[in-house]
């Protein structure tokens, strides 16, 4: 009889295997080993490399949790242990063991180098600097050190330091393609354009490709709100407004005035040149930038002939059609926004349920990436017809909303992540229209028609340059939503705020904080001492950059509090808490103001000159709050100070708010749902008529009686 192998064999014959490359048998090997010796590091470690190369993260960590005390009593045995746990989605125990690792060798160059990228991820800049650069110091003869460093420079938006580290590497290393691009791209950021097209410009196809890969890498990792197709190969202006983009992201202004300088001469050049960009983003991020109204509306109206002039294979033209066997119900198609936000789902949900589903067949196209299929269903009977189309290409979910003979086509994603232009410029609808967009000018396509109210648009506003705009009586944001608070909130003292100080509240996105706000908002929390400003729970980035630009305002940055993570539900609950929300100035709250009204929480803003700066005022006007619109920014200080100074002023506004629910249009859906549909009957008769498109008033539609939804056009 064969003796059985020791530990010593095994071990042996799994690296054979392995050498061999058969990795499978490799493991059994190593597996056996562990089994003779349980919490062997050397054995473990073996097994945790097969499974890790077999796509079994999790299960490699497991393996190395049995040797753990073993590893941990090593520097290379802990960061072997980080490693897999980072690989499972383990940050935590990563840290923990990276630590131990640097605890027995400071200058452990893996754990030095692993630990600051992870850093470098959570958005701790300092401390991935710091290890980046002792290992560059360790190391200075290995170029990836000098990448590594450059790449967290350009991460942290410190690009003029990556821009001259690059520079210092090419000069050691020499003009290596890898680096020559990084520098580049390094320029680029740092909005030294002219040097950064410069060498753009002598690029070869082996710089383009490597160009175009780290453009690839960065724009699958992208959080940017509004994506489009990657150039090619973009000149020196477009990388740093991209760069800028990104930075406003996380409330970094040190771009501010020079990104809008770099915009302007980029339309002053498309002037001279005609050639147009795709500026779906610029016409979105430029909103929170000191540019006029008029100048925005000349940048769409390009951005749109662009990407209509970028389309590829042409599709067969579209023609109005309408087949024997289709009811004669208005057909009404809505492209909706991912419906992984519940407020999205929510609203839409409500939405369907008020329509009138005897004059209005209601179809409903949703990009959600891997989407609730139950959810989907549930629409489904609430409507027409639900359909996915996150999967299908451009032409594809034309090709299938053209199935459907739609009457009128609803782009409802505007300006978000799933926004598709490309769609409606295809045309897919006889009546194409925006639900919401952020701009009060309206280009004649690929949209009829602009959505639009008498508070956006006002009275006295001379319409026609501002195109096809339908002004609802009351407002344009549907606040059809009816989700609920879960619960009593916690006290104030659970949540980070003062049992007894003014809360000032604002529920945004950290991109829509501009300069000029937060400087409003630092003039407030000087004159109402004690104060503090309550902010959604932002990531790290966007909270280390307010804090710093409160403390070079005077402000102690303990007085921005930034709300736990939670349920909806829940942070419904928790808005309670506040005393007072104050609108954004360039960007309006939106979802979030809705939210706070309803949860009765009394709001201020102040009405600008863009339909971004004016939806807040026609919320609030909705709401029974007429008054807590302000024309001024200096007014809105002065009316936010006076109610912050008089706390039973603040009471009888929440009061009056409470009271306003049971009447104000805004708190109405069903009657709102009914000007919408209004509206999309007028569109439809016009074209049926011959007449083209054309600005026009929706009447205010009366509550219909208990039964009787059905309203005349």
């Amino acid at each position: 009889m064969t003796p059985p192998a020791t530990y010593a064999e095994l071990m042996e014959r799994g690296s054979s295997l392995h050498a061999a490359g058969q990795p499978e048998r490799a493991l059994v090997a190593f597996e056996r080993a562990l089994a003779l010796q349980p919490g062997d590091a050397n054995a473990a470690s073996a097994c945790a490399a097969m499974l890790a190369g077999a796509g079994q993260p999790a299960a490699a960590y497991r393996i190395l949790q049995t040797a753990r005390s073993q590893l941990m009593a090593s520097a290379d045995g802990a960061t072997n242990l980080a490693i897999a746990a980072e690989d499972c989605g383990r940050p935590a125990d990563a840290q923990a063991a990276y630590a131990r690792a640097l605890e027995l060798d400071p200058d452990h160059p893996r754990a030095l180098n692993n630990s600051a990228l992870a850093a470098a991820r959570a958005g701790d800049w300092d401390t991935a600097l710091g290890g980046l650069r002792r290992c560059q110091d360790l190391a200075p003869d290995d170029p990836q050190t000098w990448l590594n460093l450059s790449d967290v420079l350009v991460a942290a938006r410190r690009c003029e330091e990556a821009a001259d580290l690059l520079s210092d590497a090419i000069a050691r290393f020499g003009a290596h393609p890898v680096l020559r691009v990084r520098h580049t791209l390094a320029l680029a950021f740092a909005g030294q354009v002219a040097a950064a097209q410069k060498a753009l410009d002598t690029f070869d196809p082996e710089h383009r490709r490597l160009l175009t890969q780290l453009l690839d890498q960065a724009g699958a990792a992208t959080g940017r709100l509004v994506r489009k197709t990657a150039m090619r190969m973009p000149d020196a202006s477009e990388l740093f407004c991209q760069q800028a983009f990104g930075a406003m992201q996380v409330c970094d202004w040190r771009d501010h005035d020079h990104l809008t300088a770099v915009i302007r001469e980029m339309e002053a050049q498309a002037s001279r040149t005609g050639q147009y960009r795709d500026g779906r983003d610029t016409q979105f991020y430029g909103l929170m930038l000191p540019l006029h109204e008029d100048e925005l509306a000349l940048l769409r109206t390009r951005s749109i002939a662009a990407i209509g002039g970028q389309l590829a294979t042409p599709m067969a033209p579209f023609v109005a059609s309408r087949s024997r066997h289709r009811d004669q119900r208005i057909h009404v198609g809505l492209a909706v926004q991912s419906l992984k936000d519940p407020r999205t789902a929510n609203a839409l949900v409500a939405q369907l349920q008020a329509h009138d589903h005897a004059r209005f067949a209601i179809h409903v196209y949703s990009p959600t990436p891997e989407p609730d299929l139950a959810l989907t269903a549930e629409l489904a009977t609430l409507c027409a017809g639900a359909v996915e189309i996150g999967h299908m290409t451009d032409d594809e979910a034309v090709g299938r909303m053209r199935i459907d003979e739609l009457d009128v086509f609803v782009d409802m994603a505007f300006d978000t992540p799933w926004c598709r232009p490309e769609i409606p410029e295809r045309r897919v609808a006889p009546v194409q229209i925006r639900q919401t967009t952020w701009h009060r000018h309206h280009p004649p396509r690929p949209c009829d028609y602009n959505m639009s109210d008498r508070f956006v648009h006002p009275d006295g506003l001379a319409l026609g340059p501002y195109g096809a705009v339908v002004r609802l009586p009351h407002t344009c944001w549907l606040a059809a939503g009816n989700d609920a608070p879960q619960g009593p909130p916690p006290p104030r003292e659970a949540l980070g705020l003062p049992r007894q100080g003014l809360v000032l509240c604002t529920l945004v996105a950290p991109l829509m904080v501009d300069p000029e706000t937060f400087a409003l908002w630092m003039d407030i929390l000087h004159r109402l001492p004690g104060s503090v400003w309550w902010l959604p729970a932002y990531e790290l980035p966007a909270r280390r950059n307010l804090a710093a630009a409160a403390r070079a305002a005077g402000i102690d940055a303990e007085r921005l509090v930034f709300m736990q993570r939670c349920a909806r539900g829940d942070m419904l609950a928790r808005i309670a808490r506040a005393d007072l929300f104050v609108d954004t100035l360039r960007f309006n709250a939106n979802h979030g103001l809705v939210d706070a009204l309803r949860m009765g929480l009394p709001a201020l803003g102040c009405a600008g000159n863009s339909m971004a700066s004016r939806l807040g005022g026609s919320i609030l006007a909705a709401a029974g709050l007429a008054e807590c619109i302000s024309s001024s920014k200096d007014t809105l200080l002065e009316q936010v100070i006076r109610l912050g100074q008089d706390p039973a002023a603040r009471a009888a506004l929440r009061q009056r708010l409470a009271d306003a629910q049971a009447q104000a249009p805004l708190f109405q859906p069903v009657e709102r749902v009914r000007e919408w549909e209004w509206a999309w009957a007028e569109m439809v008769r016009r074209h049926q008529a011959g007449l083209p498109p054309a600005a026009f008033d929706v009447p205010d539609q009366s509550p219909a009686p208990a039964g009787a939804a059905r309203v005349s056009s």
